[in-house]
């Protein structure tokens, strides 16, 4: 049978969702998942969601997928054993030392890479499978074919997202540091932990620089294309029989960032369409096309309001690098 993961971007988020038949949940820590503060959970509200999952007979993945210095190991280690104390079931991780880490301190959890691992073959998934991990997410663009290849050769649990992307490529979410060009400030909460804002991989948020426009041009020319590096994925419907088929072992329902109305909607809406797809070999999914045009209008919508917040911030923090960068060399030629 296959999980269906659902996010947690908040307690009533969780509460939600599994209210709605998820099978598991996954909530970020703040200042150690990709995701700003806002859609992340402090410890007692990680602690509560673990108690409400565990009575329902569920479970709960804690999201840990910063890429942690080597003096924040430790931390790193004891809020693990903290959260699987409690009864977390799997982690999402990033680092791949980290990864080898925790599956030798608790060999029983599950552990679920993060698409900031960059995978991109089936070398890389069994890489990953060696170092620790159970399930492997798979990035948007791979193949009904290419999953199946993979499921063949490494065995691995196949998480993939609820994702289908029309641009295609090689951008790899995870990888980037682009906004870190924009934003490089950084802080220490009150347990240590080094906080960087516009770095993801540091436990502050994505600024989405790659969805903002770019200007193109060969040599001096200016050539302006209107273009983006990247655009918004949507939700998808008609392959998921197929990509079951093909060995798919985790459905991850993305939205930790949207709202919690949205997100239980749609894991609803998905509950129902796993429910077909195992009743028969061959499910009629045409009834659920035209729900699935509202879902994408709806998150096309509320990624729209984040993106251009976000977007918007990273503008306003380049306006502030460059003034301060004039401002400094005004001042060494007064000098």
């Amino acid at each position: 049978m296959v999980m269906m993961m659902a996010p947690g971007g908040t307690r009533e988020m969780c509460r939600l969702v599994l209210d709605e038949g998820a099978d598991a949940v996954y909530v970020g820590v703040v200042g150690w998942s990709r995701r700003g503060a806002e859609h992340e959970l402090s410890d007692d509200e990680i602690r509560h969601v673990i108690d409400d999952a565990q009575a329902r007979g569920r479970e709960v993945r804690v999201v840990v997928n910063t890429l942690p210095s080597s003096t924040e190991i430790p931390m790193f280690l004891d809020r693990i054993q903290q959260y699987a104390g409690w009864g977390a079931r799997g982690f999402m991780i990033s680092d791949v030392g980290c990864m080898r880490l925790v599956k030798t301190l608790l060999p029983d959890v599950a552990v679920h890479t993060s698409v900031g691992c960059g995978v991109t073959n089936f070398e890389d998934v069994r890489f990953l499978r060696d170092n620790g991990a159970t399930h492997v997410v798979l990035p948007y663009r791979m193949t009904v074919e290419e999953i199946a290849e993979i499921k063949q050769k490494t065995g691995v649990g196949i998480e993939v997202f609820l994702f289908k992307t029309p641009s295609g490529g090689k951008i790899c979410p995870g990888k980037c540091m682009m906004s870190s060009y924009f934003s490089y400030r950084r802080w220490l909460d009150e347990t240590g932990k080094d906080h960087f804002y516009g770095s993801a991989s540091r436990g502050g948020d994505c600024l989405r620089v790659c969805q903002s426009e770019w200007d193109f041009g060969p040599d001096d020319a200016f050539i302006r294309h209107g273009m983006t590096i990247k655009t918004n994925p949507a939700l998808w419907l008609d392959e998921l029989p197929a990509y079951l088929a093909a060995g798919v072992d985790c459905l991850k329902v993305p939205g930790r960032d949207r709202s919690d109305l949205l997100v239980r909607d749609i894991v609803r809406f998905y509950r129902r369409v796993l429910d077909r797809i195992q009743e028969s070999d061959n499910p009629d999914l045409s009834g659920f096309r035209e729900p699935l045009l509202v879902f994408h209008q709806r998150w096309k919508v509320e990624r729209g309001i984040r993106d251009n917040r976000l977007i918007g911030e990273a503008e306003r923090e380049a306006r502030r690098v460059e003034r301060e960068q004039v401002s400094a060399k005004n001042f060494e030629v007064v000098i």
